[in-house]
């Protein structure tokens, strides 16, 4: 017989080995802000859609390089006038409440993103449904009031999700419905206390085998950049979204860290106010775009890691052509020269509006910089989001919009040239109907944007859009600066998350190694 010393120091040390056997992976993940709600239909901020991701899924998703890939469906096909997509749906998928994914559950939540009167803030996209049929349990047959060549990836946009259509019909209004999410994915909804945190919690019966590979995902809110680093390094998360580009030599320094840096298609500008009598002149314009170093702006706004613009979006963009006249490289010469024929030799006064995050502030004194050697007076107006929303997209009547330049950013998270150009750059967009805050219009670019949504066949689409970004590079509503790459902190050991290229982030296939 053992002594009783040694027997407990073996059945202690089996208990720990067991332990150690099961220990649960339970990412935590800092996120520069929280989300607002669970209801991806309505829905406006990246932030809400990534953690969203891990809960709902779409009929069709980008991968890392924008390339369109089906998910929840497995094919497609359409008419020649893009009025008409049937669709094949994946067999064996069930949501997390036990309900199976089929036709009409696909059915039921097309028709709730189409219907306009529900008041979400991403019905706008989907008016062009005019109805969904089910052919059987696993195709529909979706009929357009209108040619729209860009559906199926408006179909990939983060907040064409299915719900289950048991909650749905469970929860009719959306004040209750927001708090109780149920789709598809490989991660289930278990708390989230705003302010402090949100839970997801394995989904064991996810349909892609083998996944996911960690137990549970938390997000912590940290608007701070500084605090979010800190956290990183401490070991409190195992990432951090983004993270920001003036820190990255932090990150680097550790050799427990990495980063994860991917492409993105975020395309940053100065938006012009064309209705400004300087600035409806061409030649200002072209000027403003002359005056400004590009690759100077990338290191100043993200350490050097992207790439300057060279058409009115960003290159990993469907059907983006890159352009070259005019080249728009850095001339302060051609911007003088530019200025005084447009009758501006002795200079101009411009304001700029600006977020009042630092890293916003920090660029628009480098802008005011660069101006001012051209002769262009810049005066720096920093403001919180609210102020600006009110101040900017609210305004109904274009005479009456105080600003002269605007710095932000757009991204298209249909990942195709129509999302990319309709809203900044047509004419029906002029805010608050959308955002084409330069009150720019062009027949010509109205018109090209419109033949790309006439047909689903690529190369007249494809030839459309390349119309639209050589007539707009030339007319420079905006300034063009260019597009940052994404970046992520996170544990060497930590693999699977990273950004899409839209700024959400991708967490589903994330593994400790």
């Amino acid at each position: 017989m053992k002594p009783l010393s040694q027997r407990t120091t073996v059945a202690l040390a089996l208990a720990l080995s067991f332990s150690a056997g099961v220990m649960a992976d339970d990412l935590k993940i800092s996120m520069y802000a929280d989300i607002t709600g669970l209801d991806p239909h309505d829905t406006s901020d990246n932030v809400s859609y990534s953690v969203q991701s891990g809960i709902f899924e779409r009929l069709f998703q980008f991968d890392a390089s924008m390339k369109l890939v089906p998910q929840l469906a497995t094919k497609y096909t359409s008419n020649d006038d893009a009025t008409e997509f049937t669709i094949t749906l994946r067999d064996g998928v069930k949501f997390q409440d036990g309900t199976p994914f089929d036709a009409e559950a696909v059915k039921a939540n097309l028709t709730r993103l189409a219907d306009q009167t529900k008041g979400l803030k991403r019905n706008s996209l989907y008016k062009m449904i005019e109805s969904v049929d089910v052919v059987d349990s696993k195709t529909v047959k979706i009929s357009l009031n209108q040619s729209f060549g860009a559906f199926v990836n408006t179909l990939a946009h983060p907040s064409a999700v299915m719900w289950s259509p048991k909650v749905l019909a469970a929860y009719p209004q959306e004040a209750e419905l927001r708090l109780h999410p149920v789709g598809t994915g490989p991660f289930v909804f278990e708390e989230w206390h705003p302010g402090k945190d949100v839970k997801l919690v394995k989904n064991d019966s996810y349909w892609q085998k083998g996944w996911p590979k960690v137990d549970s995902v938390t997000f912590f809110p940290a608007p701070e950049d500084s605090t979010r680093v800190a956290s990183l390094k401490s070991g409190q998360v195992d990432a951090i979204y983004p993270l920001p580009a003036d820190l990255v030599n932090t990150v680097k320094s550790d050799d427990k860290l990495a980063i994860q840096r991917d492409p993105s298609i975020y395309l940053m500008y100065m938006a012009i106010n064309t209705q400004h009598k300087a600035l409806g002149d061409v030649r200002v314009r072209q000027a403003l775009n002359y005056a400004l170093d590009r690759h100077l702006w990338l290191k100043v706004n993200a350490a050097g890691m992207g790439v300057p613009a060279h058409s009115a979006m960003a290159p990993k963009v469907q059907f983006y052509q890159q352009q070259t006249s005019p080249d728009y490289s850095y001339n302060p010469e051609i911007a003088k020269k530019l200025l005084k024929e447009a009758g501006y030799e002795h200079g101009l006064k411009l304001k700029l509006w600006t977020s009042n995050s630092t890293p916003r502030v920090r660029t628009a004194q480098f802008v005011k910089q660069q101006l001012a050697q051209v002769g262009i007076k810049v005066t720096v107006v920093p403001m919180d989001s609210g102020t600006r929303n009110a101040k900017l997209w609210s305004v109904q009547d274009p005479k009456k919009a105080e600003f002269d330049l605007y710095y932000g950013g757009w991204s298209p998270s249909t990942g195709d040239a129509d999302w990319a150009l309709r809203p900044l750059f047509a004419s029906e967009s002029w805010t608050p109907t959308a955002y084409n805050v330069s009150y720019y219009s062009n027949e010509g670019v109205d018109n090209a944007i419109m033949g790309g949504l006439k047909t689903a066949d690529p190369e007249q689409r494809a030839k459309a859009y390349a119309t639209a970004q050589q007539l707009i590079w030339k007319d420079a509503p905006i300034v063009f600066l260019g597009t940052p790459d994404n970046l992520v902190g996170k544990k060497k050991k930590l693999a699977g998350v990273s950004m899409l290229a839209d700024g959400s982030l991708l967490f589903n296939q994330a593994k400790f190694n």
